[in-house]
């Protein structure tokens, strides 16, 4: 992912600018029913601007914000004013993530997946299932869409998803199809809302 980080760090000002544009609401919204409620604990992985770490704090959840690109991280804490832990690391080990007692009951991974290639989504959904709280939530999205600025990515599908999911645990509990919120006609998304296995009968 190096050179991947190398372009975030370098756009890092005009990409912020970019997310910053968007509201929380606007491109989270397929997955509304699962957003958290007060008091949750919160893991945002690859935070990019903070705005999704910033809407998670200000509904008094405990939020702890992940992002690899240091540059984005800065500016991530220059724009926000809230209680936010902020963590300069990266998928798919997380080193410097620690889980609270009760662990996380929501992880966010927005438009990460694709910079991960096979052997790092197997690592990393083996770390994720170690931080989720029983009951809790993982949200992944899947862009479907190649970059045409360098950046690297790899294929994604739920199938794929699903079967990394099996192996540790995990079982996927819903998937949205979504439009691009930022209107680009070639890229699509999939919103992939995944449970541990056995907490599915709370729902």
């Amino acid at each position: 992912m190096n050179s991947t980080l190398d372009f975030y760090h370098t756009h890092a000002t005009r990409l912020a600018k970019q997310y910053d544009s968007l509201e929380f609401e606007t491109v989270h919204r397929s997955w509304s029913t699962f957003w958290p409620k007060c008091g949750a604990n919160v893991l945002d992985v690859g935070a990019g601007s903070g705005r999704d770490a910033r809407w998670f704090a200000a509904q008094e959840c405990s939020v702890v914000a992940v992002e690899p690109c240091n540059r984005l991280l800065q500016l991530a804490k220059k724009s926000s004013t809230q209680a936010i832990c902020w963590i300069e690391d990266s998928l798919p080990y997380l080193q410097n993530v620690t889980s609270s007692s009760n662990h996380y009951d929501l992880i966010l991974l927005s438009a990460v997946w694709m910079h991960l290639d096979s052997k790092q989504r197997a690592a990393a959904i083996k770390r994720l299932h170690e931080l989720l709280a029983g009951n809790g939530t993982l949200i992944v999205t899947l862009r479907d869409g190649e970059f045409k600025d360098g950046r690297e990515t790899f294929g994604v599908s739920v199938n794929e998803l699903s079967l990394l999911c099996s192996g540790v645990g995990f079982e996927i509990y819903h998937v949205t199809t979504d439009e691009d919120s930022l209107n680009r006609e070639d890229i699509r998304w999939q919103t992939v809302v995944i449970k541990k296995l056995g907490s599915l009968k709370e729902y």
